[in-house]
Parts: C-alpha cells; structure tokens; sequence
C-alpha cells in the first residue's frame, strides 16, 4: 500500500504556459555556447585592409590641406564696359564692371586706360584693398571671402576717342607672385558735335554817322547809327557743346579793334548750357541759337567787319573750330556843307581889286566861316593858319606883292573836299605920272609951275591925259560888278567909290 501510495506520487502535471516557456527558451538559448564562426574569404579581408588603410590616407590628406595646403591665387574673372559706345553730348562717361576671385589675396588694385596705339590715357586709377574696400568702390562693389564683384564704376574720361581699359592685381608680398593683367573690349567715347557758326550778318551794310539829319531831300543817304552801334545778328548749330562765343571787331585789313566773350555756362552749373543776361533780349536757344539785332557799340565813322567764333566745351588742346565773317559795314560820314564864307561881313566873292595909293598902309581884311559837318569834319584855311574850328573868324592882312589868295577848303575824311578860295589883288589908282620938262632946263609939273633956278625936279604933276591902257588884271578878270571895255582909264578906277566896288576895307 505504501508502494502504490509511492507510485501514486508524481510531480504535479504543469500545464504549459506560452510566456514562461518563451522566456525559458530564450535563456536556454543565451546560456548556449556560441558555434564557431566559419572563415571568411580572402577577398574581404583585403577589401577591408584597403578601406582602412584609404580611410587613414584621407584623414592624412586632409590634416595636410588644412594645416600645410598653399593659398589659392587670385585672378581677374571678367572686365568689361557697361556698352561700347559713351556720348559726350549726353553727358556720359565711361562704366566698367570686373569680377576678381580670392580678392582676400590681393593687395592692390591698378586701373588704366590706353589708346589703340597703346598710349596711356588714363589713369592709373589706385584701390587699395588691404584694408578691405576703398571708400570710393563701396557704392559700386560687394566682396566676399571668395569674390569681389564691382558693378559700372564711373570713369572721369571726357575726351573722345577710343579705349580699352587693363586692371592689374598686385597680389601679397607673402604670395610672391607677378602680378596679374586683363584687359577689357574697345570702348568708343563720342566726341560733342562741334558747334558752327552758320551764319554772322549785320542789320544793314552802310550806315550814317549818328546825328545825320535825313529827310526826303536827302534820299541817297542811309539811316543813321543809333546809340547800340552797328547790329550783327548769328546763327549757331549745336548750342549743347557751347563753352563761349567770341564777337570780334575787325578793320577790312584785319587789325583787330575790339572784341567781346559771351559765357554760355555758369559756374555754379558748368554742366548746363544757358543764355547770358546780355544775350537774352535778343537770343533763342533751342536746337540752334539764333539771335537778331545784337548791339556792338560800334558808332564811329569808318569801316567794320565782324568775326563769331564758337568756343566748345572740353576744347582741351584741341584747336578753335572755323570762325564766321560778315560782310564790311561802312559808317559814312555826316556830309559837309559851308554854311557861311564872308569877306568883311559880305558873302565872299571870287576875286576882289584893292586899290592902293602909294605910300599908304596896306588894308586887310576879315574872313569869316560857318561850316556843318559831322566828327570827321576838318576845316582848313589856307596858306594861314591852316586847320581850324568849325567856325571862326580871323583878321588877315593883304600880301605886299600885290596878290592875296585866302582858301576855305572843307573835308569829311572821305568824300572830295569842298573848296572856297578867294582872290585880292591891290592895285595903284595912280601909276606913272608924268613929268614936264621946261625948256629953260628947269621941270614942272603939270600944272605949269616952274622948278626952282637951282635945277631941283619940281614934284610930279597928276597927269592931265590918261593912259591908253588900264593895268593888267593877272587873273583875267575885270572889276567885280563892271564889265571890261576897251578903253577904260585908270581915273575911272581913282574916282570911283570903294562902295561901288562893294569893298570895305
């Protein structure tokens, strides 16, 4: 009983519950020696000898670049103008962009500007970038650690012509390297159309002496010149490349008088072209400048030709362009006329007789003048005293060799000259009186006196037959206000009155 109570005895049927019997198998299979690893092939040992050994190149190389690697050298990328052709009229200048890379390795920046011909025009332009950007670059251009990018810098380059620009890199003195050039394309500054003068004429070619009275009866005669002088009026093309115009006053053989510079720009705006004060009342200024009726001032007798001149701007060493003549304007003189000529308050006549007895003191006379006529007026009387005023009046003695001429002879500088002459010629009313002979040796006049015993001349009688001739006239001509007749005797002359000779000396 004890035996079947033994056999009746058995561990308790467990029923099997999945967590625990995962859980114990897991353990198991911890617990559980691991199997040998099989060998692997030969090939991926040497594949992962290689990928270490490059693994240890690469991070050898790298330490290298990083801490014995050689900078990098800068160099100009692109240099080019903003377009290839500027206009001066326009007020353009010249636009330059450039890219440099690694401009941390630049010390210095050179730009300059040559001709065709390889003559430098400009520059050289220095930028210092040591220090980083120079201030003038700093509205223009951006810079990083690997580039510089500079964007239409303005260039100070008015002159026409053509160019082509080279910026050179000076890189660091640590770097010890040559510097490095690059040029840019052509670039073509237009020049300013130049301005011509194509037309310079006066108002009017002849004018009259300021103060000439001109009437109906005086058709021939030209306007008189005011007090503006002679009025020149121009044309010019291309007024926006004006600096000055040059008015010059000339005579026909090319002495120069005078001249006047008219200023197109002001100081303060040098840029704008603009009418002077001077020129306003009389001037335009639009595609041309055209101006009518400017006052020179030229207002004295004689003869004038003008000469414009247009003065462009930017003109440098570059000569005047063609200057512009006018015709020669003439400025006449006022016409002269002698108002009055008289001889001892008489209207002067011709020629005038003068009888003289002898012994008795030679009469003169009183010549006086009035004469019209302008600034170049010159009045002259002659053989004494020569030039004189306008008007006067002068006490002139008659001549002892019987004949007096006395001209009044008038000019304006121009035209012939008037002449007034005026002839006295003295005679003797008592010329060669006759003497009587007595017989008794002794003389007598004519009234029958006896001389003196002594045989002393008895003075001469006045004579009691009169001469068959009269004296001779050297001009040809008779009394004035008698006419010549055969036969006319000198007592006619001695009787006469001087009135009727309308003589008052």
């Amino acid at each position: 009983m004890a035996g079947s109570q033994i056999e009746q005895w058995h561990e308790p049927e467990l029923k099997s519950d999945p967590e625990v019997e995962s859980a114990a198998t897991a353990a198991a299979i911890t617990l559980a020696p691991l199997p040998a690893p099989l060998p692997r092939p030969r090939w991926q040992r040497r594949l992962a000898i290689a990928a270490g050994a490059g693994a240890l190149g690469g991070l050898g190389g790298l330490l290298w670049w990083f801490f014995w690697r050689s900078p990098p050298h800068p160099y100009v990328m692109d240099i080019s103008p903003s377009q290839s052709e500027y206009a001066i009229a326009q007020g353009e200048s010249p636009l330059l962009s450039w890219q440099v890379s690694n401009p941390r390795q630049v010390q210095t920046m050179l730009l300059r500007g040559y001709a065709p011909d390889g003559t430098l025009v400009f520059g050289p332009e220095t930028y210092d970038l040591s220090e980083g950007l120079p201030v003038g670059l700093l509205p223009y251009c951006d810079q990083t650690r690997r580039l510089l990018t500079c964007r239409e810098v303005p260039l100070e380059l008015r002159e026409p012509g053509q160019y082509r620009f080279e910026l050179t890199l000076l890189p660091d003195m640590d770097l010890n390297l040559a510097p490095i050039e690059a040029e840019s394309s052509l670039v073509t500054v237009a020049d300013l159309p130049q301005p011509t003068v194509v037309e310079l004429a006066p108002d009017q070619v002849i004018y009259s002496e300021a103060g000439t009275q001109v009437s109906a009866n005086t058709p021939t005669l030209a306007p008189p010149v005011t007090d503006a002088g002679i009025r020149v009026s121009w044309i010019v093309t291309n007024p926006a490349s004006l600096q000055d115009l040059l008015l010059v006053v000339k005579r026909p053989d090319g002495t120069t008088i005078g001249g006047r510079r008219f200023a197109l720009r002001k100081p303060d705006s040098p840029a704008q072209v603009s009418l002077p004060e001077e020129l306003q009342p009389f001037c335009k200024l639009e595609d041309r400048l055209i101006c009518q009726g400017v006052p020179s001032g030229m207002l004295e007798v004689g003869q004038y030709q003008f000469e414009l001149t247009p003065v462009p701007a930017n003109l440098g060493d570059r000569e005047l362009p063609a200057a512009k003549q006018s015709e020669v304007v003439n400025i006449q003189p006022r016409p002269v006329r002698i108002a009055s000529f008289t001889i001892n308050g008489g209207e002067a006549q011709p020629k005038y007789l003068v009888p003289v007895e002898p012994g008795q003191q030679i009469p003169g006379f009183q010549v006086a003048w009035r004469v019209e006529g302008g600034s170049t007026a010159k009045v002259e009387l002659l053989p004494s005293p020569g030039t004189v005023g306008l008007q006067g009046a002068l006490s002139m003695p008659l001549s002892p060799s019987g004949t007096t001429t006395v001209t009044l002879r008038v000019t304006d500088g121009q035209n012939p000259p008037l002449v007034r002459a005026v002839t006295f010629e003295t005679f003797n009313p008592r010329p060669n009186q006759p003497v009587i002979i007595n017989q008794g040796g002794g003389t007598a006049s004519g009234s029958g006196q006896t001389a003196p015993a002594t045989g002393q001349t008895a003075p001469a009688a006045r004579p009691t037959t009169p001469p068959a001739t009269r004296p001779r006239d050297p001009l040809g001509e008779g009394l004035r206000g008698q006419e010549s007749t055969p036969g006319s005797n000198l007592p006619d002359l001695q009787n006469r009155p001087p009135e009727e000779l309308d003589l008052k000396f």
